[in-house]
């Protein structure tokens, strides 16, 4: 499987290329992410029975009466599994008390939003199959009253698909457990044992792991509205009620934590979250396209090697990571050759935080093996009259001294933006600009070439 190049607005919302938090169809691995289980809820107001430590989606709902989720992911033909879960077991574990695939692509193909009090389930799901493509999802649960009722809603691609009510507390707000290692919040799976449109208990002990590509995923602790969604369909980036927001390679290894911010929730929920667990069903090569289960195995075993840039340290106060840091897959941060068949060969950083105002070229770069190329560009601030930015990507000849341009993306507006060049025909390649308009300035800009599968 191959996806095609994300939407633009994922890309304003991620500042990278794209994060993979997970394997295409066809390959029996997957990655799912454990997330931070440090929250204490020492008095439950929907609950007086359900305290202790508990995972980001309840310890959110319990703290602010409201949670609300979204997720940006690719789906590919037939693909399918949970997006985000949470539950007392954890993988490989079979199912024995209370598991909530929250928000998953059923067998049906169909986006489901789900919930469930002791007695009966309660889920929200899209009348129509999804498409294969990159899409939205946003999940919301709040409660009108400590004694309720309480509500569950879900989005998909900016738009609202349905909503209901429930009479009693659900899971989301009651699920805690004396024991900090007991309840588990997961990216890409989820036991789905019994649920609506889930595989049968027997397979994988239960386990519904996402067979697609997660790429973002934010936490708020109030409901979102319709123009909120709206505006993060868009790529605008809503940070009132902003609790954590999680890429694929936001791992820092000095507090085993994957997030790119924190704020407005008691700090020790955000902590102690664990590596990816990479669960290897079946040993599969998988050689067309990207090789994401090489991928899955590379982000598992070398990712904790990458440097994070953490803005305000010390790690109990995050601060948003530098934005402008190329999210560069490949050497020198890991040694892929080390690997073999490497997906992604290498990345270079041709620009870093620089303000362009006039026309110019980065030096020359030699090219490996592949052939294949992915350039990224931010542009952080634009100024002056009709501003044009032009970038282009270039085959150098060093017989002639000529560049030839092969690829380009004109930009006139802050935001991130990518050159997509395929069966590249020559030894050394540059990247060159031009601008237009009167007085322009272009600040806050980062190129990164990547030379890939």
């Amino acid at each position: 499987m191959s996806i095609p190049p994300p939407p633009q607005a994922l890309l304003r919302l991620t500042r990278k290329v794209v994060s993979l938090l997970g394997n295409g169809v066809n390959v029996n691995r997957y990655i799912a992410f454990l997330l931070p289980n440090k929250c204490y809820i020492s008095s439950n107001p929907y609950s007086s029975s359900s305290t202790g430590y508990t995972s980001i989606p309840q310890c959110i709902a319990i703290q602010y009466g409201a949670v609300s989720a979204v997720v940006w992911f690719y789906i590919p033909p037939s693909g399918n599994g949970e997006l985000l879960s949470f539950q007392y077991p954890q993988i490989p574990q079979s199912v024995y008390w209370a598991w909530t695939p929250w928000l998953y692509v059923g067998t049906d193909s169909k986006l489901y939003a789900y919930d469930s009090t002791v007695s009966a389930p309660y889920f929200v799901n899209t009348p129509f199959v999804l498409s294969p493509g990159w899409h939205m999802a946003v999940v919301e649960e709040w409660a009108a009253s400590t004694s309720g009722p309480f509500y569950l809603a879900l989005y998909l691609d900016g738009s609202f698909i349905d909503q209901i009510t429930i009479t009693s507390a659900p899971q989301v707000f009651t699920i805690t457990h004396p024991n900090p290692n007991v309840v588990h919040n997961y990216i890409g799976a989820g036991q789905g044992c019994g649920r609506a449109a889930t595989p049968g208990c027997d397979v994988n002990n239960g386990w519904f792991f996402f067979n697609g590509v997660i790429a973002y995923v934010a936490f708020y602790n109030r409901l979102l509205s319709t123009s909120d969604i709206s505006a993060i369909y868009q790529g605008n980036r809503v940070t009132n009620g902003l609790v954590a927001e999680f890429t694929g390679d936001s791992y820092d290894p000095s507090s085993t934590t994957w997030l790119d911010y924190v704020g407005g929730l008691n700090a020790t929920a955000a902590l102690s979250g664990q590596p990816p667990s990479v669960i290897d069903l079946v040993t599969t090569e998988f050689t067309g396209g990207i090789n994401y289960d090489l991928l899955a195995e590379k982000i598992a075993e070398k990712i904790a090697e990458k440097p994070i840039n953490i803005a305000n340290p010390p790690i109990n106060q995050f601060g948003n990571l530098n934005i402008g840091t190329p999210d560069q897959w490949g050497y020198p941060y890991i040694d892929l050759n080390a690997i073999g068949n490497n997906p992604l060969k290498s990345a270079f950083s041709v620009l870093s935080n620089a303000s362009i105002t006039g026309n110019g070229s980065s030096s020359n770069y030699g090219t490996g093996p592949y052939r294949n190329f992915l350039v990224t560009v931010y542009v952080g601030t634009v100024s002056g009259t009709s501003p044009s930015l032009t970038v282009y990507f270039n085959a150098y000849d060093s017989n002639s001294g000529r560049s030839i341009p092969l690829a380009s993306v004109n930009i006139t507006s802050a935001g991130a933006y990518y050159i997509s060049v395929s069966d590249f025909p020559g030894n050394q390649f540059n990247i060159s600009w031009t601008v237009g308009g009167t007085s322009p300035s272009f600040g806050s800009v980062y190129i990164s070439v990547y030379e890939s599968w």
